[in-house]
């Protein structure tokens, strides 16, 4: 049996610590989400956080990358009845997931359609595409994680587009695409607005 001597161990112990403690640091500065500040607490009062509309869908930006040392963000949403939330797209890096607060709200995630009601979860994997609707005859509001943080900057780049009752035009589309991580399948549209009735 090999023996390992006291120096030789502390030696590795202290290297694998340091390994630990470094390596997510380092993660997080090659996607440029370091943070030098110490974590603060934040409250938000109930509506409170930045305001945006995509189309009909109100928009309530809560947290971004910056303030959860790049691990999250998070937005509420209200979907309107009868409202597409977003055209059929992926993402390499995002997962999102959802929690329903009121309503129902339904989830396509590749070729499966779940109906998600008030107080139920879902997870939309990076890499799959996916789009969400609100079928019913009621507004529903949703709660949406982006994990890790980031996808926030696009949907206030989206938001931004409908500011002043203005609406995107295709190339608008194709910018957000080249300069954030999404990857539309406009091809899949309309067929799901016919199939399940809603418009976007």
């Amino acid at each position: 049996m090999k023996t390992i001597n006291r120096r030789h161990l502390l030696q590795r112990l202290t290297a694998i610590t340091l390994g630990s403690a470094l390596l997510p640091a380092a993660a997080n500065a090659r996607n440029g989400l370091l943070t030098t500040e110490d974590p603060k607490a934040i409250f938000l009062a109930p509506g409170a956080g930045k305001k945006g509309k995509v189309g009909d869908m109100d928009i309530i930006f809560k947290l971004d990358r910056s303030q959860t040392s790049g691990h999250l963000a998070v937005w509420e949403t209200i979907i309107q009845p009868g409202e597409l939330g977003a055209p059929p797209h992926y993402h390499e890096n995002y997962d999102e997931l959802c929690r329903v607060l009121e309503g129902s709200v339904f989830i396509m995630t590749g070729d499966e359609v779940t109906e998600v009601k008030a107080g139920g979860w879902h997870l939309r994997p990076r890499g799959i595409v996916h789009t969400f609707w609100n079928s019913s005859k009621k507004q529903a509001k949703t709660i949406d994680f982006s994990v890790p943080g980031g996808h926030e900057n696009y949907m206030q780049d989206l938001a931004a587009l409908f500011e002043n009752n203005n609406h995107p035009k295709p190339d608008d589309f194709t910018k957000l695409a080249a300069k954030h991580d999404i990857h539309y399948r406009f091809d899949l549209l309309e067929g799901i607005m016919k199939k399940f009735k809603v418009k976007l």
